[in-house]
C-alpha cells in the first residue's frame, strides 16, 4: 500500500475543548498523506472557529440537523478520498505522533485485514481503558497481544475503504447507541477480518455532553430490540435480546432510569415495522465464525467485575 492516503473522520457534537485536544493529536501525526474531515452534527457552537484557527486545511462538513453518530460517520466516509478511513470520536485522540504510521504498517503487512481496532487508553495515565474493552478475550492476558476479534470501537478504529462500500456503513436508523454491534456483524457477514492491535493507541476522555443517562438507557434499549430483529435469525435474536435486556434492566435498577428504559422498550417494539424492510439476518457461516471468536470471552463473573471497576453506562 506504500504511501496510501488516510482519511481521519471526526464526528463532532458540542465537545469543544476535548475535541481541540484530540484534533491537535491528529495534526501532529508524522504520516504525511492524510486528510482530516470533521462532521459537525449541528452543534451550533464555535467548532468552525476552532478549526479555522489552526489553518491546517481541515475539511468541515456542517449538517443541517443532528442526525446522530451513524449519519455523521457515513457522511464523512462518503466525503473521504483516502484508501484507509480512520474514525475517531470527538472526545478521543492519538497517544503519540506515530500512531498513523504504525497503523499503515499493519495494513501494508496484513492484506487480509480489513478493520483494525485500536487500543483505547485512559487519558491521564495511558493505561488500558477497561470501559472500552469489549473484545472476546480476557484483558489481563490479551491487552498487549494482537488477535482476531469481533469488536471494534466506533470511535477508535480504521477501515479499508471497501468495507464501507460493501456494508453501506453504519445503520442510520439507530442514530446512536450500540450501533457498532450492528456494523460488526455486517462487516463479518461480508467476509472481512477484524483485528485488535495494541500497537495503535488512542486516549478516550469520556465526555458527559450528549451522553446523559436518559439518552443512553433509551437508545441502547431500543436499539438492542431493533438489532435482534434486523441482524439475527429469530431464535438467535431472541437469545441475544434476552441477555441484553436483562443487562439493561440491571443497569436501570442501579441508576433508576426507569422512564428511559421503558420508553426504549416501547419504541423498540413499536418501531419494528420501520426496521422490517431492512431485516438482513447474518448467514449461518457468519454466525459460526462469530461463535468461534466468542469462545474466548471470559465468564460472566469476570465480565461483571470489569464492569463494576469501569461501567460502560
Amino acid at each position: 500500500m506504500g504511501s496510501a492516503r488516510v482519511s481521519v473522520i471526526i464526528p463532532y457534537f458540542k465537545r469543544g475543548e476535548i475535541f481541540e485536544r484530540g484534533l491537535d493529536t491528529v495534526l501532529a501525526q508524522d504520516y504525511g498523506n492524510k486528510e482530516i474531515i470533521v462532521v459537525d452534527n449541528h452543534s451550533e457552537d464555535d467548532v468552525k472557529q476552532r478549526i479555522l484557527a489552526r489553518q491546517a486545511g481541515i475539511k468541515l462538513i456542517e449538517l443541517p440537523e443532528n442526525g446522530g453518530a451513524c449519519i455523521a460517520r457515513n457522511v464523512g466516509a462518503r466525503a473521504a478520498s483516502g484508501d484507509i478511513l480512520v474514525i475517531l470520536d470527538d472526545d478521543a485522540g492519538f497517544l503519540s505522533p506515530l500512531e498513523l504510521s504504525k497503523l499503515m504498517k499493519i495494513f501494508d503487512n496484513q492484506p487480509d485485514v480489513h478493520v483494525v481496532a485500536f487500543q483505547v487508553c485512559e487519558p491521564e495515565t495511558g493505561e488500558l481503558c477497561l470501559r472500552d474493552w469489549c473484545h472476546p478475550r480476557y484483558w489481563k492476558e490479551f491487552a498487549q497481544t494482537e488477535f482476531e476479534t469481533d469488536h471494534f470501537g466506533e470511535g477508535a478504529s480504521a477501515f479499508r475503504r471497501e468495507v464501507f462500500e460493501k456494508t453501506g456503513g453504519y445503520y442510520e436508523k439507530l442514530f446512536y447507541g450500540a450501533e457498532g454491534l450492528d456494523m460488526e456483524l455486517r462487516v463479518m457477514d461480508q467476509g472481512f477480518k477484524i483485528i485488535y492491535t495494541p500497537e495503535v493507541r488512542v486516549w478516550h476522555q469520556v465526555s458527559g455532553k450528549a451522553r446523559t443517562n436518559d439518552r443512553q438507557y433509551y437508545y441502547f434499549t431500543r436499539n438492542y430490540i431493533w438489532m435482534a430483529y434486523r441482524d439475527y435469525p429469530l431464535w438467535r435474536g431472541a437469545r441475544f435480546l434476552s441477555f441484553k435486556l436483562a443487562m439493561m434492566l440491571y443497569l436501570t435498577i442501579r441508576v433508576g432510569c426507569y422512564p428511559s428504559f421503558l420508553r426504549g422498550l416501547w419504541d423498540g417494539v413499536m418501531g419494528l415495522r420501520h426496521i422490517h424492510p431492512d431485516r438482513r439476518p447474518i448467514s449461518r457461516a457468519t454466525m459460526n465464525r462469530w461463535l468461534a471468536l466468542e469462545k474466548g470471552r471470559p465468564g460472566f463473573l469476570t465480565r461483571m467485575a470489569r464492569h463494576r471497576a469501569r461501567p460502560q453506562l
